[in-house]
């Protein structure tokens, strides 16, 4: 009996736990050490947080493979897996066609590095790692944790919901934020539930998170680093010329 509880209790207590640590214990820990150390903030945020975030990724899948390992199987998708997952993306574009909008910190952040190899590692957050943890956390720990395979969708509801929560702390306390991206977790959690995989959803969040902010990251990327050849190639020159007028 004990030990039946136990089986039963651990998962959801843990479920809270990595819930809780994502929300505010993976900050904590960085602005922390960044603290203790006296690190520069500019320097050493988004390297210690990426780090930070690797390691939590890496005890989530550790976890979750000893738990659920079916969810990390790489097997052939069937074809209704396939239209399920570009269905997911296509209902995320039409109900987000007139709401495109890209975080506001890191939109800001990315600009004021853009001329530091920092920008790369800003670009990690919402486009690689960010997108990875999230969905370990609120599809795969969360959703085989509560409620799972409910007929009402309860797992899917409460996926949706907090992975929602978990946005709020960038845009404020807003209706219209809140129902945006309790809509968008709902989806990669129908996405996880019907493919019985975390990678369709991994792969669909990291696609919306790059489609939105594409114009950026060309931006940021390209245009600029097209610039920045321009102007060392003028420099260049110039200083040919100069040379030449010497001899």
């Amino acid at each position: 009996m004990i030990e039946k509880v136990k089986n039963l209790l651990a998962p959801k207590l843990l479920a809270i736990f990595f819930i809780y640590y994502h929300l505010f214990g993976l900050k904590f820990v960085m602005f922390t050490i960044l603290e203790r150390f006296d690190l520069p903030l500019t320097e050493y945020h988004y390297p210690l947080l990426n780090i930070f975030t690797i390691l939590f990724i890496i005890v989530l899948v550790i976890y979750l493979r000893r738990r659920r390992p079916e969810i990390f199987q790489i097997r052939p998708l069937k074809p209704l897996d396939y239209l399920v997952t570009l269905l997911a993306f296509g209902v995320i574009y039409a109900y987000f066609s007139n709401l495109l909008f890209v975080g506001g910190d890191i939109k800001n952040d990315l600009l004021f590095f853009r001329d530091s190899p920092l920008a790369f590692l800003v670009a990690l957050q919402p486009f690689i790692i960010g997108p990875i943890l999230e969905e370990l956390v609120y599809r795969g720990v969360l959703m085989t944790s509560f409620f799972e395979k409910s007929k009402f969708y309860l797992d899917c509801l409460l996926s949706a919901v907090m992975f929602s929560v978990a946005h709020l702390s960038s845009y404020g306390l807003s209706l219209e934020v809140f129902k945006n991206y309790a809509f968008l977790g709902f989806i990669l959690a129908i996405l996880f539930r019907k493919t019985r995989s975390i990678y369709p959803s991994i792969l669909v969040h990291m696609a919306w998170n790059i489609y939105l902010s594409w114009h950026l990251i060309t931006f940021i990327f390209f245009e600029m680093r097209e610039n920045s050849n321009k102007k060392s190639t003028k420099a260049v020159i110039g200083r040919t010329k100069s040379v030449a007028k010497l001899w």
